[in-house]
């Protein structure tokens, strides 16, 4: 019997083992199809929503993803810079702290969410049953699945991040393949929402299901004795490290609230619709970012300084190339570009292109240099840094919406996404020359 449970756990064993060896290429791939699903739903909701429904649901998405950045900060960044260099008792006391953390804000923000939407009387609320139902739900349903995928980053476990995000794209897409044939039924802001949210769901199920009886649930039982303790220990750093979240949303996604002030919903909806062109470099960046960074930390950690250059010198040369590549591209095939995909609702998009690609490309390169330094644990420095980025960027994109108006936001963006990544450049060369030096010490 024990040779028969163990024959047919070999192809799974095998199947670990592989996409462990090629984790980055799992990486990249899997966030490739993210990529170019991001981009398909997005293009979905953009043509069966009007310009004012879109709109909102961009801000909502803005806000969901401020919600994950919060999340990534309180749980999922600890996951995947203090666990890879733990002890085997540590590791498991402090992932089931940072599960249970995890409940804690993703329950608070759903509430949150719903609450707001349910009070505030502005043209992005929506006060119809479903809907209320909707947001709080696509806001959790989003936070859960993001947790997993960093639990199989700080395991290197791609096994695990294959099984979280092919039902994810199988069930999303069928919603969204629903909305695009059956548009008089399902175009409208709940449906858009839930069609958003029942994949991330029927993701967890199939997580849950498949390591229910292994390591997957093992290491994350919830409010374990002392789990307040273990987290406290890192709860220093996490706070620094939650302020640069607060101030890198505010880096990047102040246009979003600023326009919603300035000049409305379907203004926005045409900013992000050209946003949604970029998308892709920005996501390959991301994953880059999540698989590199245990690999990073481990490195300084060893002190393997030539592996640390070369692994984030040849990220910021990539993203680079792939930036200005990525804009001339869109620039040369506007015309089909805004006849096929945008449906020929945003005229003025071509305003926003070279802006958008000028803030897109600054953005990437910014995420790449705070990687480093997040690997180096600079928590407070990127703190302050963003902080005063983000004031920057969100004065600057108010200044030009009022100037030139709404096409010319995302210049302010740009500008305080470039200030912000000479300063990280500045700093990683003084990390490095200080452990260069701690290490010639020794």
């Amino acid at each position: 019997m024990t040779s028969e449970l163990g024959a047919l756990g070999q192809p799974r064993s095998r199947l670990t083992t592989l996409f462990a060896r090629y984790r980055y290429a799992g990486a990249a791939l899997d966030q490739i199809a993210l990529s170019v699903f991001g981009f398909a739903l997005n293009l979905c909701l953009l043509r069966t929503l009007s310009a004012t429904d879109y709109g909102i649901v961009s801000l909502w998405m803005t806000m969901s993803l401020f919600a994950v950045s919060v999340q990534a900060a309180l749980v999922n960044g600890p996951l995947n810079i203090y666990l890879p260099g733990a002890e085997p008792e540590t590791a498991r006391r402090l992932e089931s702290a940072l599960a249970t953390v995890n409940l804690i804000v993703v329950l608070a923000t759903a509430a949150i969410a719903g609450a707001i939407n349910f009070a505030v009387d502005a043209e992005w609320a929506s006060h119809d049953t479903l809907t209320l139902i909707a947001i709080p739900l696509f806001v959790a349903a989003g936070m859960y699945r993001e947790y997993y995928r960093s639990t199989a980053f700080s395991r290197h476990d791609m096994a695990m991040l294959l099984w979280i995000d092919s039902p994810y794209l199988a069930v999303t897409s069928a919603c969204l393949v629903a909305m695009v044939i059956w548009p008089q039924r399902f175009a409208d802001l709940a449906a858009a929402f839930l069609a958003m949210s029942i994949g991330c769901l029927v993701s967890q199920l199939c997580v849950r299901a498949r390591g229910a009886n292994g390591h997957y649930c093992a290491e994350r039982r919830l409010f374990r004795d002392g789990w307040i303790g273990t987290y406290r220990r890192i709860s220093g750093e996490v706070a620094w490290s939650l302020v640069g979240v607060v101030a890198n949303h505010a880096e990047n996604r102040s246009y979003v609230y600023i326009a919603t002030s300035l000049v409305g919903m379907a203004s926005l909806a045409a900013i992000n619709a050209i946003g949604i062109l970029f998308r892709p470099v920005s996501v390959l960046v991301n994953a880059w970012g999540q698989s590199a960074l245990p690999h990073l930390s481990g490195a300084l950690a060893n002190g393997r300084m030539d592996e640390f250059d070369r692994t984030l010198g040849r990220a910021l040369i990539a993203t680079a190339i792939g930036s200005v590549a990525l804009g001339a591209v869109l620039w040369l095939a506007w015309k089909p570009i805004d006849h096929y995909l945008l449906a020929d609702k945003y005229g003025d998009g071509i305003l926003l292109l070279w802006p958008w690609a000028a803030a897109s490309g600054a953005n990437v390169l910014r995420y790449v240099g705070s990687t480093g330094l997040m690997a180096a644990r600079e928590f407070k420095f990127l703190a302050k840094a963003q902080t005063v980025c983000g004031a920057l960027a969100a004065a600057a994109t108010a200044g030009f919406i009022l100037w030139q108006g709404y096409t010319a936001a995302m210049w302010g963006i740009a500008i305080g996404n470039a200030v912000c990544f000479v300063w990280e450049m500045w700093r990683l060369r003084g990390v490095r020359q200080r452990l260069i030096a701690s290490a010639q010490a020794d």
